[in-house]
């Protein structure tokens, strides 16, 4: 069978069958809460690490999924084992894991409404940045305060994120957004965590205002392991401005470097930075595998040689 399996409320069932009512709470009100893994070869990569922040997200929203992390645990994997054999060659998974407040007409005594499918990663579409940088662009939209709702919880209602990224491009096609908080300091793209390098310093947006990402995390702690002083703290864009690098950090992309924040250059235009790239290497032994060759090899056919040579250059710099 080449469709992919879905584990909905209790069963595993194929794509086409997988039906969530419109009077659930995440359709009709983005009354709900979710996770995404990504797997290195196959592999989940921090899963507990995920279910730990899925369970906060849990209890801040105040939604019973009716299952332990042990569960959780058990049926993400099984779902990735079932698709599995459906994965092309040199690709990987990005296993979502979404929870909502169920069925509206059943008030309170609704029971969640829990899925999880596997998506491929979608290497293509960012895997030019690996080389040449991305560019990021302040919107006017400002990342939902803490007063609001608390970035820190993984929520499914994710307008802010959504109008901060069609600002961005609407200024620039191919940029991606850098949202400020309601004080005008940096704080996360609607995707991904922040990153810049300045003085040696590996520097980052507070927790207070971003969401506490996996690979933000795991990122401080290789910095760390690498002798890097990092630094977590109020930072504007003058900051950006005058950086030697930058990337966002994310499931997918993992580290993709920036070139430009508003049109202005970040650093010398070195792609990945020095410091950025120390890190790369660092993630690739962490997960026994190359995981920016592994998204050029999904560049074209006339793209993919040329930008995989360059790419062993650069590394072996």
């Amino acid at each position: 069978m080449n469709e992919k399996t879905i584990y909905l409320n209790g069963e595993f069932v194929p794509e086409s069958e997988a039906r969530v009512s419109v009077l659930d709470w995440g359709f009709s009100g983005g009354d709900g809460v979710y996770e995404v893994a990504r797997t290195f070869a196959g592999k989940l990569f921090r899963l507990e690490t995920h279910l730990a922040r899925l369970a906060r997200s849990l209890a801040y929203t105040r939604i019973d999924c009716g299952l332990s992390r042990e569960e959780i645990a058990a049926i993400g994997e099984e779902t990735v084992a079932h698709n599995l054999p459906l994965l092309e060659e040199g690709s990987d998974y990005a296993l979502w894991m979404v929870i909502s407040r169920g069925d509206r007409r059943l008030g309170d005594a609704a029971p969640a409404t829990v899925t999880m499918y596997c998506l491929e990663v979608g290497f293509a579409g960012f895997a030019h940045a690996y080389l040449g940088g991305l560019k990021l662009v302040t919107p006017g939209v400002r990342r939902t305060p803490p007063q609001c709702a608390d970035p820190k919880a993984k929520l499914t209602n994710r307008m802010n994120q959504l109008q901060a990224r069609f600002e961005a491009q609407q200024s620039d096609p191919e940029a991606l957004p850098l949202m400020l908080d309601i004080d005008g300091n940096i704080a996360e793209s609607n995707t991904a965590n922040f990153f810049f390098v300045s003085g040696g310093r590996l520097c980052t947006p507070k927790a207070r205002n971003v969401l506490g990402g996996i690979t933000r995390k795991t990122v401080i702690e290789l910095a760390h392991e690498l002798g890097i002083e990092v630094v977590e703290d109020a930072f504007a864009p003058y900051d950006v401005y005058t950086a030697d690098e930058a990337f966002l950090s994310g499931t997918s992309g993992t580290m993709l470097p920036a070139r430009s924040l508003n049109g202005s250059a970040i650093g010398d235009g070195t792609m990945p930075g020095p410091v950025t790239l120390r890190l790369i290497r660092a993630w690739n032994e962490m997960v026994g595998m190359d995981f920016v060759a592994q998204a050029l090899g999904h560049l074209g056919d006339n793209e993919r040689g040329p930008a995989l040579a360059e790419w062993e250059r650069r590394l072996a710099a």
